[in-house]
């Protein structure tokens, strides 16, 4: 009698572990995103080639674990709809940074944990309680305080780009949401990478062509770049699969701390009192968020 509710609790554990794993491993994409370009690479070159790379391995995992490579027709919109959304996602939010600082781009691209919140309830009709949106603006407050974001020099171009980044985010989890009524997370990782390869090239086209790394240190981190993304997706869509867009987006919130540390550690760029302050906001909206979230299910 007791072994569904003992299914259902572990099955929800392993969903928020894969959501902070994904969030870490995006995160340490940043800092070694900036390796790749110190190493004379660009922005469209690194998304175009941790697109493709993954879309490999994900398929040579489909094949060597033998689950077939079933694409349902009423996957296909859902599935392309990521495709676009990782395409304007990641294009967006590394070109931002070209006209406003960087503390303003993360700060107004993680504003898409609110986004997903606003979208699911909304679209979804997905109700959502105060207490868990209290926990998505303190989350948020806190980003603002630990990116430390300077104000100074304001581009409505850069500002633009880093919303629709966030906005791109969000509509990959409400995409894949959709996608994964027909098919498996790892076939959403396959068929959304394999779609968006053609797009990013014509992007890359646009953002300056196929600059690869000329450096050990910047194909050192193009490498850890491709490997990380690639774990990071699977998780991802295995986490929206597991506990939902809502819950997995406020776990993302770990994503720019981690960031601001590995930024920290590899290049050496140091962080203020008022940013660790802001990182402890944002550890401390998780784990209320969650919280909230565990009460309601066992009421």
């Amino acid at each position: 009698m007791n072994n569904q509710p003992t299914t259902t609790h572990s099955a929800d554990t392993v969903g928020r572990l894969l959501a902070l794993g994904s969030a870490t491993f995006l995160g340490l994409n940043t800092t070694l995103a900036r390796l790749t370009y110190e190493g004379g690479s660009n922005p469209g070159t690194v998304v175009f080639v941790r697109i493709s790379l993954t879309a490999i391995a994900v398929g040579l995992l489909i094949a060597f674990t033998r689950r077939g490579f079933a694409l349902p027709k009423a996957a296909i919109l859902p599935l392309l709809g990521v495709s676009l959304s990782v395409v304007l996602q990641g294009t967006s939010y590394l070109s931002s940074v070209s006209y406003i600082p960087v503390g303003l781009a993360v700060l107004l691209f993680y504003t898409y944990p609110l986004m997903v919140a606003a979208a699911s309830q909304i679209i979804d009709r997905q109700k959502i309680e105060k207490a868990r949106l209290i926990a998505f603006a303190a989350a948020f407050i806190g980003i603002g305080l630990a990116v430390g974001p300077s104000f100074n020099v304001l581009d409505w171009r850069g500002i633009v780009l880093a919303l629709m980044g966030g906005f791109g985010v969000m509509t990959t989890f409400m995409f894949t949401s959709r996608a994964l009524n027909h098919v498996k997370p790892t076939s959403v990782s396959f068929y959304s990478n394999l779609f968006a390869v053609p797009m990013m090239a014509v992007m890359m086209i646009l953002l300056g062509g196929f600059q690869p790394p000329t450096t050990a240190m910047g194909i050192a981190g193009l490498t850890g770049v491709c490997l990380f993304y690639g774990l990071a997706i699977l998780m991802l869509y295995a986490a929206i699969h597991s506990i939902g867009k809502t819950m997995t987006a406020l776990l993302s919130n770990l994503e720019p701390l981690v960031s601001m540390i590995a930024a920290a550690l590899i290049l050496g760029e140091t962080l203020s009192g008022i940013q660790y302050l802001g990182g402890l906001i944002v550890v401390i909206s998780l784990l209320t968020g969650d919280w909230i979230a565990r009460r309601r299910m066992v009421g």
